[in-house]
């Protein structure tokens, strides 16, 4: 599936991967970081940053006529264990009173010099059954 991708999300030709993809009725969403349109990271913090990333990430699903409301699993990595409690706040306060997605959280080194953390979803295309 190729998708067109809203100008104010960040596309990038490099590394050679797909920034979404739809298998089925699942929509897969990249890792994303929070780049802006000119792939600098935007936030010195892990809140700026969780909201640009879920933000970014919504932009992508729109490429597909999805918002946040039909992701259903993210998987995210911070660079600091100490970043958590903000990450969480600033992630739920995204999400909102939308059903929160499943989730799994772990600490890694992330590929680019100040990156606190990436963030991956994947959505489900029509009625969520859980």
């Amino acid at each position: 599936m190729q998708s067109s991708t809203p100008s104010s999300a960040p596309t990038r030709r490099q590394p050679k991967f797909s920034m979404v993809r739809r298998a089925g009725n699942l929509v897969f969403v990249s890792g994303q970081m929070a780049f802006d349109e000119g792939f600098r990271i935007v936030g010195d913090d892990v809140s700026t940053q969780t909201r640009v990333c879920l933000e970014n990430i919504e932009r992508h699903l729109q490429t597909v006529s999805l918002t946040a409301a039909h992701i259903v699993k993210t998987t995210v990595w911070l660079t600091r264990v100490d970043d958590f409690t903000a990450f969480d706040a600033a992630y739920g306060e995204f999400f909102g009173t939308t059903k929160l997605p499943a989730r799994s959280t772990v600490r890694a080194d992330l590929m680019l010099p100040g990156a606190l953390v990436e963030i991956e979803a994947i959505a489900q295309i029509g009625d969520d059954e859980g």
